[in-house]
């Protein structure tokens, strides 16, 4: 039996079984049965199970739930045919403490002295920093066709837009006393118009070079108190408490309008967060919390909090990206947090965020203190 046999040669003396507990892939071994017999340090390294919580198990506790029955059944119609006998592919797994991590995985038979089948070997070597730099290098191109784009519409369809503004502004002077309905339709048209006039201005600012970004010492709560001073009276009118938890001496290295629309930016998505929940029947109070805390010795922690709608699981690795949005067609962008996520890069800082659906959300921005 496979399991006597791998028992009796786990000597250190074993060249190859001192090769398979030294190597950086995770490696492991099942039976005919599925459970596992054998799984070698760097396969407890990336899931997290230690070798005894692993072993009598099945790789089944390694299931994301990312891929469908049919993946795992083709993957083992392709192992049991004999003109293939093995599996290679990108698989999504789930460690001990809930993360998931893609994988490159191999699975070929395990054979004994008489060339008969007794087993499975497994070998996944962890992709998560290929997958990360991917997703750099893909969000740099976008950055960069953006950059194109806006240009591209600030001109060809901004100036024909000026001229059509004008035209219906010139329309509703003249038929001002005479129809009003015909004025209500050049109204509407305007309004189109200065939304699509927003929107290139978003690309426009998106897209703008970071050659002018001044940063020195500042303090969070100068710029929170400002963040306060524009948004307050909006919010109180909408019923939602700002609550402020910024000391006054805390300082950051950072460009202070920039820092200014980062907050002011997460405000309002809070703000439109917090709009939905209600809108879907939440009665509690709202509120949204800006809070600022030492998070080493070498960085402080901006954190803008609210009692929202939260975010769902799915999305939460793609609301940076430009253009995202749950919202409906015609009301908003998708570019608030793509743009907050480019301002917090050009001040050398990170951005997180925390959310349960229901729960709100926590946006974390770090950044280098100055004291």
């Amino acid at each position: 039996m496979l399991a006597q046999e791998y028992v009796f040669s786990m000597d250190p003396r074993n060249v190859f079984y001192r090769c398979v507990e030294d190597c950086s892939e995770a490696i492991m071994i099942t039976d005919l049965a599925g459970c596992l017999l054998y799984v070698n340090p760097a396969w407890c390294r990336i899931y997290g199970y230690t070798r005894e919580e692993a072993i009598g198990k099945t790789p089944k506790l390694l299931h994301s739930g990312y891929h469908t029955p049919e993946f795992y059944r083709g993957m083992w119609r392709a192992i049991q045919n004999p003109a293939i006998g093995h599996w290679k592919g990108e698989v999504v797994n789930r460690t001990k403490n809930g993360n998931l991590i893609p994988v490159l995985l191999s699975i070929t038979p395990a054979r004994d002295a008489e060339n008969r089948i007794v087993g499975h070997m497994g070998i996944a070597l962890d992709v998560s920093n290929e997958k990360q730099l991917e997703a750099t290098v893909l969000q740099q191109d976008r950055l960069a066709s953006i950059g194109v784009l806006a240009s591209g519409l600030a001109h060809e369809v901004g100036t024909p837009l000026g001229v059509v503004r004008g035209r219906a502004e010139f329309l509703m002077m003249q038929a001002a006393n005479q129809s009003p309905s015909l004025v209500s339709g050049l109204q509407t048209i305007v309004t189109q118009i200065d939304r699509i006039s927003k929107l290139i201005n978003s690309l426009l600012r998106f897209s703008r070079s970071t050659d002018d970004v001044r940063k020195q010492d500042i303090t969070v709560k100068s710029v929170v108190d400002e963040v306060a001073n524009l948004l307050g009276q909006n919010l109180r009118a909408a019923s939602i408490e700002l609550k402020l938890e910024v000391p006054a001496g805390q300082r950051v290295f950072a460009d202070f309008n920039r820092l200014q629309q980062i907050i002011v930016n997460l405000v309002v998505n809070s703000v439109h967060a917090i709009e939905k929940a209600v809108s879907e029947g939440a009665r509690r109070d709202h509120s949204i919390t800006i809070r600022s805390e030492p998070w080493n010795t070498c960085h402080v922690a901006i954190s803008v909090v609210d009692t929202g709608c939260g975010i769902a699981p799915e999305n939460l690795n793609k609301i940076f990206q430009p253009f995202f949005t749950t919202k409906d067609i015609g009301q908003g962008t998708g570019l608030g947090l793509a743009i907050v996520s480019k301002l917090v890069h050009e001040l050398g800082g990170e951005i997180t965020v925390d959310s349960v659906p229901g729960n709100g959300a926590k946006f974390t921005l770090l950044l280098k203190t100055t004291k």
